[in-house]
């Protein structure tokens, strides 16, 4: 301690404990992070220490509107979003009942195949379709709310529920209390920070220029009756941001700087001339004159020859082009992928810098970010709510016997790097037991049961035609020869 903590603790121990306690806090983060320093490098970089709900309710609203508008006119943001889009569904997560009874998977699956056709409320989609929309609705505005429509049995659907696509705008952020409870980004929490419900606008407050009455008025929603979809960052955070918000300033930049390009090569692209002469009154023409309701015009034909009297002169524009133009955008769109969580290649289809190995280096990664999409958001936040709708819908509706939600959900598989190498691998891994043929199928996008029940249909009609083909691993070995149904050795075994 210095000779002042000392004096101070002659009289007031405590304080200098405290004094202490708080130089040696300095001290140990004046060294350990240079982050945390003050110094001239740092000075100006004073971020502030809000919550995730503070800083969303301020930025969401002007987040989306830029995000959205990036989607509409700008290729990068619009392919990022298919892309993404594209990955996390493809053809659809799949659920699949898990009960471990037999007769009521059936019946379950069964009804949701019917379910599918007919659960979007707007009518023109299904259950896949929704999920595509839904999931681009994350990547583009942050959010997506889906509201559960209980129907009458006289509309008519085989399952009485339909599903309702919102987006986040029609949150009503002005509210922020309902009496006794607080409500935050239109979301109503008890004492303990738990949904009790959702505060929604009928209508969307930006569905401007449509002849139809408007209503600002919000109305409270049940939690229950909502599924709120959106990629959680932070502990507390109760709604999200777009996707795109980190890469929104470089692909602005980037757009100003190639609509910039495009004008410099226009002006390099035209032959401009310009006269001088020591007689301003009437300056002689270069060329033919024509007069227009803008005034006088001056035009030069190929092939023309013109004398310029004495005193005159005539000047070329010959602007400077500038170098690196193309190693800068690239440099950009690096960025603009980094800020996506795709690879460069994805984003902009170059792959004239990438080989096989940079290709798969690349890929991997980013199946790793599709996957935490699917497994982290969309299936908890939005698959297993609409199937828990599904369920009671169809016990009360009388198709199913029993309320059990268990579910198997088989992601979309990706497309495969080198499909002969990765075919190979698989084979290997469920030959000495590392994996199971299920796994594999469920990692490829199908579904282990119809993918047994397709195969044992074909083998009963090629037995019954007596067919015999190289892909049946019942008669042919891998190698190609026949094999004995009953001890599968090779009949050309000595």
């Amino acid at each position: 301690m210095g000779w002042l903590t000392d004096m101070i603790a002659s009289v007031a121990p405590r304080v200098a404990v405290q004094r202490q306690r708080a130089r040696l806090a300095y001290e140990t983060g004046k060294r350990a992070y240079d982050g945390a320093s003050r110094g001239r490098r740092m000075k100006h970089w004073n971020p502030k220490g809000t919550s995730a709900n503070g800083e969303n309710i301020a930025a969401a609203p002007t987040l989306r509107a830029r995000a959205r508008d990036a989607v509409r006119n700008d290729g990068f943001a619009r392919r990022a979003a298919n892309i993404m889009t594209e990955s996390a569904i493809g053809n659809g997560i799949v659920p699949t009942a898990d009960t471990g009874k037999d007769a009521l998977d059936r019946a379950i699956n069964d009804a949701f195949l019917q379910h599918v056709e007919e659960c979007d409320a707007s009518g023109d989609g299904d259950y896949y379709s929704q999920q595509d929309l839904a999931c681009q609705t994350i990547i583009e505005s942050g959010d997506v709310l889906v509201r559960r429509r209980r129907r009458r049995e006289a509309d008519g659907l085989a399952i009485p529920v339909q599903m309702q696509l919102l987006e986040p705008d029609h949150l009503d952020l002005a509210r922020l209390s309902n009496g006794t409870n607080d409500v935050v980004s239109g979301i109503e929490l008890d004492k303990l920070n738990r949904r009790l419900a959702y505060w929604l606008y009928s209508q969307h407050p930006g569905e401007t220029g449509v002849h139809r009455p408007m209503s600002f008025t919000s109305t409270r929603i049940p939690a229950d009756q909502i599924a709120h979809a959106f990629v959680k960052r932070r502990p507390g955070q109760l709604s999200g941001v777009p996707w795109l918000a980190t890469a929104l300033v470089d692909m602005r930049d980037l757009s100003e700087l190639e609509n910039a390009k495009l004008v410099q090569q226009k002006v390099e692209a035209c032959f401009a001339a310009f006269v001088t002469s020591n007689d301003p009154s009437d300056p002689p023409l270069l060329g033919e004159e024509s007069t227009d309701d803008d005034g006088r015009l001056e035009t030069l034909e190929p092939g023309m020859i013109e004398y310029l009297e004495t005193g005159e002169d005539i000047k070329f524009a010959s602007p400077t082009p500038t170098s690196g133009h193309p190693e800068y955008v690239r440099s950009r769109l690096h960025r603009i992928a980094t800020a996506c969580d795709m690879p460069y290649m994805l984003l902009t289809g170059d792959v004239s810098q990438a080989n096989w190995s940079s290709y798969k280096a690349g890929i991997v990664p980013f199946k790793g970010t599709i996957r935490r999409i699917q497994k982290r958001t969309l299936i908890p936040q939005y698959c297993r709510p609409s199937w828990r709708w599904f369920i009671d819908a169809a016990f009360l509706a009388g198709r199913i016997g029993e309320l059990d939600y268990s579910v198997t959900w088989t992601l979309p598989g990706f497309e495969p790097i080198d499909r002969l190498k990765e075919a190979a691998a698989d084979q290997m891994e469920a030959r000495i037991g590392k994996t199971s043929m299920q796994d594999i199928i469920r990692a490829s996008g199908g579904n282990p049961d119809r993918v047994i029940a397709d195969f044992t249909k074909w083998a009963a009609i090629v037995d019954e035609k007596e067919l015999v083909f190289d892909s049946d691993p019942r008669k042919v070995s891998n190698a190609g020869l026949a094999q004995n149904i009953v001890t599968g050795t090779d009949s050309n075994a000595g």
